[in-house]
C-alpha cells in the first residue's frame, strides 16, 4: 500500500445539485465505494478527488496528469475544476486546474452500448512530490494482470452504505468478465463495488513484483453493490499522449501499434492496439451484457447499467 504523509488545508463545498421529482438520486453514468473501509490514513496518495460540476475521482498517473472518466465533464464544468489531495474531500491540498481534456470518441451506454471511451485528464499547474500511479503500458503486464478472478483494489471518494460521501475509501474484488474487444471489463459484486462519487477512481492490480497498476477506470453501474463497468487504459495511451502531451508509452512504441491483437502476440507493446484478455467470457454472456447496457431489457426486471 503506498502512503504518504500530506499537509491538509482548504475546504470544500455539495457534491452537486439535490436531484428533483421523478429524477434518479444520482447521475445515470455515476459510481461509491460500497461494502469497503476508510483507508489507512496517508494510503493511496495518487488517488485524488476531482469535482467539476460533480464529485468524482480520479488517479496521478504523472507529477502533474490526472486521469480520470470523461462522463464527470459532460456537461462541460462551468468553472475549474478542484483536485484534491488526502483522505477526504472537506480537508485536503487543494489545487484549481482549469486544463482539462475529454476522449473525442466518449458515448453514452445508450448510444453505443460498450467501449464508451470514458476518460478525461486534468492537468496541474504543476508537479505534485508524488509517485504516480502507472497504467498497465505492456502486453506482458497485460497479460499477467488482466484475467477473471484476479482481485483488483478500487478507491474513491462516493458515497458509502451510510450514505457518507467524500471520504477515501477502498474495497477488494474480483474482476469477473471482459467485453469481447478487451476495452473494458466487469468486477466487483456481493455488496463490494464502487458508486456515486468514485467515476473515474482507479481499479488497481498488483504485479508479481509487487507494483500496483491502474487497470481500470470506473465508469459506470447498476444497482450499488452488484458490480461495475471499467475502462481499460491501455488502448487510450495514445491519445492520452497526443491531447495531454504526457506521453506514458514505453520507448520504441512512438506509433503505438505493438501490442498484439486477439490471436497475437508481440515481443514489446505500448497500449494502443489491445490483445483480446485472457480468460474472455462466453460471448454469449458478452451479448447480454451489451443488452442490459443499453436497457432493452428494463421491462423484464433486469437491472440496467448506468453511469457512475
Amino acid at each position: 500500500m503506498q502512503s504518504l504523509a500530506l499537509v491538509l488545508t482548504g475546504a470544500w463545498f455539495a457534491v452537486g445539485p439535490i436531484p428533483g421529482p421523478g429524477q434518479v438520486d444520482h447521475d445515470p453514468l455515476d459510481p461509491l465505494i460500497y461494502g469497503g473501509d476508510p483507508v489507512v490514513p496517508g494510503a493511496w496518495p495518487a488517488v485524488v478527488s476531482v469535482q467539476t460540476n460533480k464529485l468524482c475521482t480520479g488517479t496521478l498517473v504523472a507529477p502533474n496528469l490526472v486521469l480520470t472518466a470523461a462522463h464527470c465533464f459532460d456537461p462541460a464544468p462551468l468553472g475549474e475544476i478542484r483536485v484534491s489531495f488526502g483522505d477526504d474531500r472537506l480537508s485536503g491540498v487543494q489545487i484549481m486546474s482549469s486544463e482539462w481534456g475529454s476522449h473525442p470518441d466518449f458515448c453514452l451506454p445508450s448510444e453505443c452500448g460498450e467501449d464508451l471511451h470514458d476518460f478525461a485528464w486534468v492537468r496541474l499547474p504543476g508537479d505534485m512530490p508524488l509517485e504516480p500511479i502507472l497504467p498497465i503500458t505492456n502486453q506482458a503486464e497485460f497479460d499477467e494482470l488482466m484475467q477473471v478472478g484476479h482481485e483488483a483494489v478500487f478507491v474513491g471518494f462516493g458515497e458509502d452504505e451510510a450514505g457518507v460521501v467524500g471520504i477515501k475509501r477502498e474495497v477488494t474484488a474480483s474482476v469477473t468478465g471482459f467485453n469481447e474487444s478487451g476495452r473494458e471489463f466487469r468486477a466487483g459484486g456481493d455488496g463490494n463495488d464502487t458508486c456515486l462519487g468514485d467515476s473515474g477512481g482507479p481499479a488497481l492490480i498488483q504485479l508479481a513484483t509487487g507494483d500496483w497498476r491502474l487497470a481500470g477506470v470506473i465508469s459506470r453501474g447498476g444497482e450499488c453493490g452488484l458490480g461495475g463497468i471499467y475502462g481499460v487504459p491501455l488502448p487510450e495511451l495514445c491519445w492520452l499522449r497526443d491531447d495531454s502531451g504526457v506521453d506514458l508509452l514505453p520507448s520504441g512504441c512512438d506509433q503505438c501499434d505493438c501490442v498484439a491483437l486477439a490471436g497475437e502476440r508481440a515481443d514489446d507493446g505500448c497500449g494502443c492496439e489491445i490483445s483480446g484478455a485472457g480468460s474472455v467470457n462466453d460471448p454469449r454472456e458478452l451479448s447480454w451484457w451489451l443488452l442490459v447496457q443499453l436497457g432493452l431489457l428494463a421491462g423484464l426486471g433486469v437491472r440496467v447499467w448506468w453511469r457512475r
